[in-house]
Parts: structure tokens; sequence; C-alpha cells
């Protein structure tokens, strides 16, 4: 017997979990020849899936468990689809009343994506943020050190840096204003220059309104100058140019 047509439109988000059986597969696949709207949902709900996939695990709170369970001892499931197919005049047979498990295959489909997607959303914010939170605690941590001092310096090119340091926690906070745009394909590198070593510490972040945001480099050594070098935008093990700033650090 043949699906209604509106049917195969459910479909995507079954499809785009390889939830369908093979008959199933290879009847949408027909139908998204000729439909730009299934194609598109399909395609849109397969990158998300892959890019749940790259999420770390990570337990959610407790409560949200309970939560999610006690929603769907609440929510009424939804009973089976069901069309009445009249029996045909002189056959004899009588009337059969139709499941549509592809329907049910589509709703469950699309609910599982629905939870990963918000799963893999609510794991992605909770790392966001915990990181965020680390990082301005290491803020706030050096520049509330009883140590703690600043130093500026130009660029050769325009611009300046400015770094708060603590020898307490051998860590400082850099930020710049208004260095020269770099060419596409190109950022700015921080390094760590002393009398033994030169040591990269990472690429400063990218502008907003010509400030750059405050950038934590730890490791920082008696007799350390920073520098900024122009590098490729994957960076460099080493400088590959003349730094366009060199900051003294206090001793």
């Amino acid at each position: 017997m043949r699906l209604r047509r509106e049917v195969p439109h459910t479909l995507a988000g079954a499809y785009a979990l390889d939830a369908l059986t093979e008959p199933d597969r290879v009847r949408f696949e027909r139908h998204l020849a000729g439909c730009e709207a299934c194609r598109q949902e399909a395609s849109s709900l397969r990158e998300a899936a892959g890019r749940l996939a790259a999420v770390p695990a990570m337990a959610p709170p407790p409560h949200v468990r309970e939560q999610v369970l006690a929603g769907a001892a609440r929510t009424r499931q939804q009973p089976p689809l069901t069309v009445d197919v009249p029996a045909g005049p002189g056959t004899g047979r009588r009337a059969v009343r139709w499941r549509a498990p592809r329907m049910a295959v589509a709703i469950a489909g699309g609910c599982i994506l629905v939870a990963l997607v918000l799963g893999g959303l609510f794991i992605h914010t909770q790392q966001r943020l915990s990181l965020e939170q680390a990082h301005n605690r290491a803020i706030a941590a050096i520049l509330n050190a009883p140590d703690a001092t600043i130093r500026s310096a130009r660029a050769v090119t325009g611009g300046s840096a400015t770094v708060v340091m603590s020898h307490r926690d051998h860590a400082l906070v850099l930020t710049t204003a208004m260095l020269p745009a770099l060419p596409a394909g190109q950022r700015y590198q921080v390094w760590l220059m002393g009398p033994r070593r030169t040591r990269a510490a990472g690429m400063l972040p990218a502008p907003r309104r010509g400030m750059t945001a405050p950038m934590v480099v730890s490791g920082v050594a008696p007799g350390d100058m920073v520098g900024l070098t122009a590098e490729p935008a994957s960076g460099s093990a080493v400088p590959s140019s003349a730094p366009v700033l060199m900051l003294v650090l206090p001793s």
C-alpha cells in the first residue's frame, strides 16, 4: 500500500539519523530527487547530528534528568495513525485499518534528533561557560596579585600593548589596542623571549573595535620579554619575521 502524499515529508529526521529501513530509505531518496524542501531539511539535520558527534560527552546535572523524566510522564503519547481501507466491491474481502509504522519511525527519529540537539547545545554551553569562568578567574588572580605590575609599549607599526604581570603567579595578562590589520591568512602571534629561550605563547585574539580581549600568558620566567610578530594564521613554531613589538617585563 502506498503512503499518503504528505507522509514522506515527515521522514527527514529519521533519514538524517539512518533510522529508516532499506526499502523506506530507497523510496525516500527517490522523493528527495523532486523535493527541494526535504533535501535542505535532511542536509541541515545531518550536519547538526555530525557536529554533535564531535562534542565531548559530559554528564548533565541530576536535576536535568529528573525534569526530562517528569515531563515525559506528564506527556500523553500519540496513538498510532490509522487509515480506513474499504473492501473492494466483489472481492469478498473485509475492510481493514492500516497503521502507519513509517510515521511512527519519523516521529521517533525527529524526537531523538531534537533530544540530541538540545543535549548537545546544553553540553556545549556548559563547556563554554566553564572555560570562560576559568579564564576570568585566571585574569582576576593576576590583576589582584599583591605584586601585580603594569607595563605598556608601542608597536613599530602603530598601536600598543599593555601587560599586567605577577611574578608570584609567573603569569601576565596581555591586551592590545589599534594594531594595524594584517593581510588575509596572517595573525599576530605572542612570544615569550628570554635570554635562553623563545617560546610561543599563543595567537592574539581577533580585535573588536581595535581592542583585543585579555589574553593570559603563563610560564613567565625571569628575564622574559613579550614579543609580537606577524605569522601565518595557523601559527609558527619559531618567529618567521622581526617582532613588531617588544615589551620589557618588570624584574
